[in-house]
């Protein structure tokens, strides 16, 4: 079990890329699969910018320190998140691995609602925000495998959770928070890859001693 080492934040940033209907493009003509353990249909591909990684550091203020280009470490793949159809997803409440990556999410569909951004959550009965570790199970005085699997069976279950935080649906718009944080798209959107609620996400490695915030 790792150490938790990240703060709690949400960064937002409109406007992300200079030609994002050229990035929409190239995300509707990739093709998508569903890998057997996991959840959410994905790329095969990576699209990786010119000077994306420099961006990002400007951005969120912060040394990256791991820059895969392997689409099966999910940085810079595309995500379709439907509502509808045969592909159709119910978000569920998750952390990602390696907990004290940075998460970073790009919204590429045009027109769609406010509310299919991204939300935090924290855990009514437990009140917990991060993935359950040791020390946590033992403050609530819970087994630690059975805790754990509490919390992944009411993933979908939103009456089980609070959503601590939200970042809103924008075209173009850049969401970034700890990997580890308790998470999930608000709601998924459209039927298909040219109505449905299409993004980019990037997972990166950071040098947390670096992190302006830290300062703030």
């Amino acid at each position: 079990m790792q150490k938790l080492l990240y703060p709690r934040f949400l960064i937002v940033k409109d406007d992300f890329y200079n030609q994002p209907l050229k990035v929409y493009q190239t995300a509707l003509k990739t093709s998508y699969y569903e890998p057997e353990h996991v959840t959410g249909y994905r790329s095969r591909l990576v699209y990786h910018e010119k000077g994306i990684k420099n961006k990002l550091e400007k951005i969120l203020g912060i040394k990256i320190t791991r820059w895969d280009i392997d689409p099966a470490e999910e940085n810079g793949i595309f995500y379709q998140g439907l509502s509808r159809g045969k592909q159709k997803e119910i978000p569920g409440v998750h952390a990602d691995e390696p907990y004290n990556d940075i998460t970073i999410i790009v919204y590429l569909t045009p027109d769609i609602p406010f509310d299919c951004g991204t939300s935090l959550w924290m855990h009514k009965k437990t009140g917990l925000m991060d993935p359950v570790t040791p020390a946590a199970a033992r403050r609530l005085k819970r087994n630690f495998l059975n805790l754990k699997h509490q919390l992944e069976s009411e993933c979908t279950d939103r009456s089980k959770w609070i959503e601590t935080d939200r970042a809103g649906y924008r075209f173009n718009r850049m969401v970034a928070y700890p990997s580890g944080v308790f998470h999930s798209a608000t709601k998924h959107y459209g039927g298909d890859l040219k109505n449905g609620r299409i993004y980019q996400t990037f997972r990166v490695g950071v040098d947390w001693t670096t992190f302006r915030m830290n300062n703030a």
